[in-house]
């Protein structure tokens, strides 16, 4: 009989699909606070975790089988993507054990809320164990590494809302003019999925509702405009077909007014999350960087200009540049995501001044995807600024 308990005992492990031996294995993923990816983390909360995405043959074979029955090439919605990432959180999720030998020289300097740092690509080695309903790695080392996430993520996003109605053009100065978008209003989730790389602790993913359509416009403001507008250039780099570089977010207002009045319309700036929506073209996919690379207006001098506009691809909304080495000027101002559902968020900046602190989006590059959300001031310390405006749709009575 004893033998017999042994024996089942075994063929139950061996069905287990994370039943490891006590040797060690090396595990890579991406590296970061447990706090910082819950909605309401509690003290004992703020330990690091890996969400695991190669290393063994059964992390590997529930990575492929999670993406297979969530097929990102299709599109996620809001709700899709939120269970691929719970999903990704109840398999896939390592807790790194305090006491492992590892944590001794890695440098991590803790908050009261969080770890003080982003996500970080590393591959843990360690031994695996199981206690208390999750997952947990003693780890004797931990190392950077490089990830690489299964190809079909990085490709371009595909819609999931149609655009319904024919872009608009607003007048610009007495010759010029600028063509604007359709944008239907939609569901997504905003932000980085917590087991993605590269993923910063400001950008919390959660749902967001956009209730109204708009109009946002295809390219950046470029410097001719804004010289048609304002009677001035402040650009470093001059070239009419650049966007309008470093303007102040005061004189940005005043362009968004005077455009208005000239339009008959009520043009501003869109706010982040009207902004991040656009970029992804209402999908919830994965926001990594490389499915950008077609879009990337990015320069060959590094942050000094991007490229004129249009001289890459739109995406599939018809919007250029959304991609590039310059932040976007957006009508929020800077702050962590809140961590629950919203609807319509608009989080416009009190009193300001040269050193306001807004939202920048759109600067993609190693490390930066386009759910990078940055806190930009009008000073730029180490990017351009650029911006786009929107064009609000009035209700209908």
């Amino acid at each position: 009989m004893i033998r017999l308990h042994i024996a089942i005992a075994v063929a139950v492990l061996a069905l287990l699909p994370f039943a490891h031996a006590a040797d060690e294995v090396t595990l890579k993923g991406s590296l970061v606070c447990n706090g910082a990816c819950l909605p309401t983390p509690k003290e004992d909360d703020h330990g690091l975790v890996m969400f695991a995405i190669d290393g063994t043959d059964d992390v590997r074979a529930a990575v492929e089988k999670l993406f297979k029955e969530f097929d990102t090439e299709k599109g996620l919605d809001a709700d899709a993507a939120q269970k691929l990432m719970d999903e990704f959180g109840g398999k896939l999720k390592y807790h790194i054990a305090p006491d492992s030998p590892a944590l001794k020289t890695l440098k991590v300097t803790t908050g009261k809320n969080h770890y003080c740092m982003p996500a970080t690509a590393s591959a843990v080695t360690g031994t695996i164990s199981e206690k208390d309903g999750k997952r947990w790695i003693t780890a004797s080392k931990i190392e950077a590494t490089q990830l690489k996430y299964p190809a079909k993520l990085h490709a371009a996003d595909k819609p999931l809302v149609k655009q319904t109605l024919d872009p608009i053009t607003l007048k610009v100065g007495e010759k010029l003019t600028l063509k604007c978008v359709h944008i239907p209003a939609g569901k997504f989730l905003m932000g980085t999925p917590v087991f993605m790389w590269p993923y910063h602790l400001e950008e919390f993913p959660h749902p967001v509702t956009l209730t109204r359509d708009y109009y946002l416009a295809e390219i950046p403001v470029t410097q001719e405009m804004y010289e048609a507008m304002m009677g001035a250039n402040p650009s470093i780099v001059k070239d009419p077909q650049l966007p309008v570089q470093n303007p102040t977010f005061k004189d940005v207002q005043k362009f968004c007014d005077a455009l208005s009045k000239a339009n008959g319309k009520t043009v501003r700036l869109p706010t982040a999350a009207e902004w991040e929506y656009a970029a992804r073209v209402g999908t919830s996919n994965p926001p990594f960087g490389e499915k950008f690379k077609a879009q990337n207006s990015s320069g060959k001098d590094g942050f000094k200009s991007p490229l004129t506009v249009k001289s890459k691809e739109a995406n599939a909304w018809g919007l250029y540049d959304m991609a590039s080495n310059w932040w976007e000027i957006t009508g929020d101002k800077a702050t962590y995501h809140v961590r629950k559902a919203v609807t319509d968020p608009s989080y416009p900046p009190g009193e300001e001044a040269a050193r306001s602190q807004r939202a920048g989006r759109g600067l993609v590059k190693d490390g930066w995807s386009m759910g990078t959300w940055e806190f930009i001031t009008e000073k730029a310390d180490y990017t351009g600024q650029k911006f786009r405006v929107l064009v609000e749709i009035e209700k209908k009575k």
